[in-house]
């Protein structure tokens, strides 16, 4: 028989077809290498054709250690009269799978629309590597535009950086990271349905929150995983879990969405006061009954009116016209 789920009646209905269509998100240590190559493969075959964009791959030294690391950056075909603003994007997954194609039609629609150069990152993957290297490959990447930000066409005080997921708690933790090192600034932080807190990971479980497609079991999975220690003991860096910085003071202005039945709701919520508290222009949207993957249902109403909302909040941030 059916379990059915406590939080069924909340969910919004323009997205209840993706959950027959895409059922129950596993995520286990017998089964990632399986999901992570059907991930890739579905954003390595995405067309972006309508747009008038180019797209390359680069491989560069990794500033840590002898790797290297891939960024797949996205450019429009006619170069622009002025400098171009970057759009750095960390992919979601997890801690475990995805890939940086996951960002080629938001950086395509940027190029084409608004003159971005778009840049993601393949970090490296737990468990086969775990914190520093996610961090440090974030870093490299992004120290490589803003070292070669002539030869890319990129204006350094227009930086955005963005993530989902995952990518949005690595995404934040670059942001700190780069903060506390004072090389380069960043201007603007978009966070999508983040990854915030290791801690919600040994949580009792929130009545309502996090039974659709990311629960606590991949969650705890993940952290677990890109820790290599038990989520939620001391001495975990704020710089790979976020949520324990002491303070968020000097971050950039940030954009924050959540579901309302999303397992990060709770830590999106407090680390957005927090944001406030400490005096960072902040943003936040709660989206009524939707879970981790509503935002991704494009013609439903709250995706369509959180694809304005961030997109408003990313040119109003770095001064771009609409």
């Amino acid at each position: 028989m059916k379990r059915v789920k406590r939080s069924e009646h909340l969910i919004d209905p323009e997205i209840r077809d993706v959950l027959d269509a895409m059922g129950s998100l596993s995520l286990t240590p017998d089964n990632y290498l399986e999901v992570r190559e059907q991930i890739n493969a579905f954003f390595t075959s995405s067309m972006i054709e309508r747009y008038d964009v180019e797209i390359e791959e680069i491989r560069i030294d990794n500033l840590f250690d002898d790797s290297k690391v891939r960024l797949v950056i996205t450019k429009p075909k006619n170069k622009a009269e002025h400098l171009n603003p970057l759009i750095y994007s960390v992919h979601g997954g997890g801690m475990i799978i995805g890939s940086p194609e996951m960002n080629n039609e938001k950086h395509a629609f940027l190029a084409h629309h608004y003159n971005f150069i778009g840049v993601s990152v393949d970090y490296r993957l737990a468990p086969e590597f775990s914190q520093p290297a996610q961090l440090h490959d974030c870093y490299s990447g992004i120290k490589w535009c803003i070292d070669h930000a002539k030869e890319l066409n990129i204006d350094i005080n227009r930086i955005a950086v963005a993530g989902e997921s995952a990518g949005a708690g690595l995404a934040a933790g670059l942001a700190l990271f780069t903060r506390d090192c004072q090389e380069f600034n960043i201007h603007h932080l978009q966070l999508s349905v983040p990854m915030l807190d290791d801690r919600t990971a040994i949580e009792e479980a929130h009545p309502f929150n996090g039974e659709y497609f990311f629960d606590n079991a991949i969650n705890y999975f993940g952290w677990k995983s890109v820790l290599k220690q038990e989520p939620g003991t001391e001495g975990i860096s704020e710089h790979y879990s976020p949520a324990r910085a002491k303070t968020f003071k000097g971050l950039p202005s940030t954009y924050l969405c959540v579901g309302s039945i999303e397992l990060f709701a709770d830590e999106t919520l407090d680390f957005a006061k927090r944001l406030m508290y400490d005096g960072v222009l902040t943003e936040l949207h709660v989206y009524p009954g939707y879970h981790h993957l509503g935002l991704t249902v494009p013609n439903a109403f709250h995706s369509k009116k959180d694809a304005d909302n961030s997109l408003n909040a990313l040119l109003r941030a770095l001064n771009i016209l609409k």
